[in-house]
């Protein structure tokens, strides 16, 4: 596969990144989970994506950071616990598709090894587009191949850097929401949306726009083909108990997620799209 002049291959630890460098912003992706590392617009320098600085590249475990893809489920498995949690393409080598240079910045297309495996009733082919410009665009579609319908739950996982969690805001839910940690009650969404504990919520309503609000700095986040946003951070307890964060490491991210949870269905041949834009 050739790549384009902005695009460059290098290794860390056993995987291969992809640096986009174009007039408009720079960017970085893993093959392992054709997984979105960074994006940095030109403009202002300001990295948009929050990594972990214990993330794991080893090739086995999802990186913790970034826009991990889930698919074809969000979560655990609805009928098999002992399957991984958000889907098995995360963990997956993907390969490159196509590169294009346009006006408007770098597109890359990737496809996971296979798309199809245990937990998955059907057959689909899954294409992730990543348009690299002044704004990151992420398109997932989701192309039944089957002869018959196709069913899945899927979330472009998204984390945003922020200075301080307990001073930021988020705007754009109005809706009730499911709340994770108290045994998925539902709840008003809190206005203002400001963060002082563990937050794990599936919002069930499909705003096109929400903004982060840190120190006011302004992140954008426009979402199509979905059904639902998820709000997560692990908080202390949970950041301690894990390999892949620092202690404090939940002080300096906030996922605002993308996401179908309530089942998408594709008829065959046809094909679904989730996209998220990053501003």
């Amino acid at each position: 596969m050739l790549l384009t002049d902005s695009i460059n291959i290098q290794t860390r630890d056993n995987i291969q990144l992809l640096h986009i460098n174009n007039a408009f912003a720079t960017a970085e992706i893993s093959l392992f989970g054709g997984h979105i590392l960074s994006f940095t617009p030109k403009h202002d320098n300001r990295d948009r994506l929050w990594l972990s600085k214990k993330a794991i590249f080893d090739g086995t475990t999802a990186i913790r950071g970034g826009i991990p893809v889930c698919w074809p489920w969000f979560g655990a498995h609805k009928s098999n616990s002992d399957l991984a949690a958000h889907g098995y393409v995360r963990t997956q080598t993907w390969d490159i598709l196509n590169t294009e240079e346009t006006d408007t910045g770098t597109i890359i297309k990737l496809t996971p090894q296979t798309s199809i495996g245990e937990g998955l009733e059907g057959k689909a082919q899954l294409t992730l587009e990543v348009h690299v410009g002044q704004q990151l665009k992420i398109q997932l579609h989701t192309t039944n191949i089957g002869d018959s319908p196709l069913t899945y739950d899927c979330a472009l996982h998204s984390y945003f850097t922020i200075s301080n969690i307990t001073q930021c805001e988020l705007f754009g839910l109005s809706e009730q929401y499911s709340d994770k940690t108290r045994d998925y009650q539902l709840f008003e969404t809190p206005k203002p949306y400001r963060f002082n504990e563990e937050t794990d919520r599936v919002h069930l309503e499909t705003p096109s726009t929400l903004t982060i609000i840190d120190k006011q700095i302004k992140t954008d986040i426009q979402s199509t083909g979905h059904d639902s946003i998820v709000v997560w951070n692990p908080w202390q307890d949970k950041s301690i108990n894990m390999l892949d964060m620092e202690n404090d490491s939940y002080l300096t991210m906030l996922c605002v997620e993308t996401a179908i949870t309530k089942s998408q269905t594709v008829n065959p041949n046809e094909t679904h799209v989730l996209e998220q834009i990053i501003i």
